[in-house]
């Protein structure tokens, strides 16, 4: 297993020089995956940014987290009136890893994550909202390491029933592999759950099943601070999140709520 720490860059204070793109357009080709620290977070900034590498895409679905100066902007944060309405973005808690946009074909080549507010620090590992990064291919290898691997691997790339009730792969070929295991991933935050209570016998289920455990075994824990900005190829690179407190009850009965912010885009 390749080790893909990811390239650690400071954003420039006077705008992004060529030399600086230049860095991160080489580390996402070696590694797929970097983190430039002391980034505005401002919303002309990052769309700014972010157009440099392709288009900014709006969310497919409700618009309900979409930051209200730009659609592409996704807002993860606690909002208590959204949480109990099951909104995945405005719930606390842990976030399994996923793909962004799993649903669009063909697949978004980037995803960013940019941390405005770090919110409450200080808890137990793994209860401060932690950021979960995958490699798909380390998730693979994984499994491949098991009796059934083959099988396993050969059902991500078979026909799986999706919750919009359209069947495809988890699973597919790039257009260039890099080494063995060198695949991509489209997994969708709510699949293995949709699965599990619609097609609990059908051979994907296992697979993603997996799939998903594999990729918790893998993933590199990394704890973003306000300002820090994340740029992963979305083929290769799975994200999540760890646990994170939405609120806490002041003596006084007043509901204090965790102001951790997040934005995050999808690149097209």
């Amino acid at each position: 297993m390749r080790n893909y720490s990811p390239l650690a860059l400071v954003a420039p204070v006077h705008g992004f020089d060529a030399v600086f793109l230049d860095d991160v357009k080489s580390a996402l080709a070696d590694s797929g995956l970097i983190r430039i620290s002391h980034f505005p977070t401002g919303v002309s900034a990052y769309i700014s940014f972010l157009s440099m590498f392709g288009e900014p895409l709006c969310y497919y679905g409700d618009d309900a987290g979409t930051h209200p100066e730009h659609a592409a902007i996704w807002r993860i944060r606690y909002e208590p009136e959204a949480a109990t309405n099951g909104e995945v973005h405005a719930m606390a808690g842990p976030l399994s890893p996923h793909s962004s946009q799993s649903l669009r074909w063909p697949r978004p080549p980037f995803f960013s994550m940019l941390m405005v507010d770090e919110g409450w620090q200080g808890r137990p590992p793994g209860e401060n909202g932690e950021s979960l990064l995958v490699r798909w291919s380390d998730a693979v290898q994984l499994i491949n390491t098991d009796e059934s691997g083959a099988d396993t691997v050969a059902a991500l790339f078979s026909d799986i029933p999706f919750p919009d009730s359209i069947a495809r792969p988890v699973a597919y070929e790039l257009a260039t592999t890099r080494e063995p295991d060198d695949i991509g991933v489209r997994l969708k935050s709510d699949l293995l759950h949709h699965l599990v209570s619609a097609a609990p016998t059908h051979p994907g289920t296992r697979a993603v099943k997996r799939l998903s455990e594999a990729a918790l075994r893998v993933a590199r824990r990394v704890q973003l601070t306000s300002g820090d900005l994340l740029l992963l190829d979305n083929d290769r690179w799975g994200h999540g999140r760890e646990s994170v407190a939405g609120f806490q009850m002041q003596s006084d009965g007043e509901m204090l709520l965790n102001p951790r912010e997040l934005w995050s885009v999808t690149i097209g």
